[in-house]
């Protein structure tokens, strides 16, 4: 499901009533726990970065909701740290897919993003494309 939107309010507004209230409480979870995160329109869902590289990002699609904890991607160590509480998730290496928030870890998603601003890419780059 593509949603047209230029910020976070804007994708928040265009997608399904009945996925705001789940995607509005991972958006202040981010806020909360990494308050010096940028948010914005990255690779077409609404994302957060810090420094221009992104390390969170959440999207609706047609069947589900998506939370994409990239560094879980980039930095093996902390994956392997929460894989017990992750171990039960719907997801690939980095993306949770979900229908509820209800369904998720959020204590260990919390943990998972204060590790964002000390993550350093030493090659490569996660940066989204302008």
């Amino acid at each position: 499901m593509k949603i047209e939107a230029k910020d976070g309010n804007g994708y928040v507004a265009a997608i399904p009533a009945e996925r705001r209230p789940h995607i509005e409480r991972l958006r202040a979870l981010v806020k909360k726990t990494v308050p010096q995160a940028t948010e914005g329109i990255e690779w077409g869902m609404l994302g957060y970065t810090i420094g221009g590289r992104v390390f969170v990002a959440m999207a609706s699609q047609k069947n589900y909701m998506s939370l994409y904890l990239c560094d879980l991607y980039t930095q093996p160590a902390l994956a392997k740290k929460h894989a017990k509480a992750l171990a039960k998730l719907k997801m690939g290496k980095s993306c949770i897919n979900f229908s509820s928030v209800d369904e998720l870890p959020l204590d260990t998603i919390a943990a998972i993003l204060r590790e964002a601003s000390r993550v350093v890419v030493k090659s490569g780059t996660l940066k989204a494309k302008a």
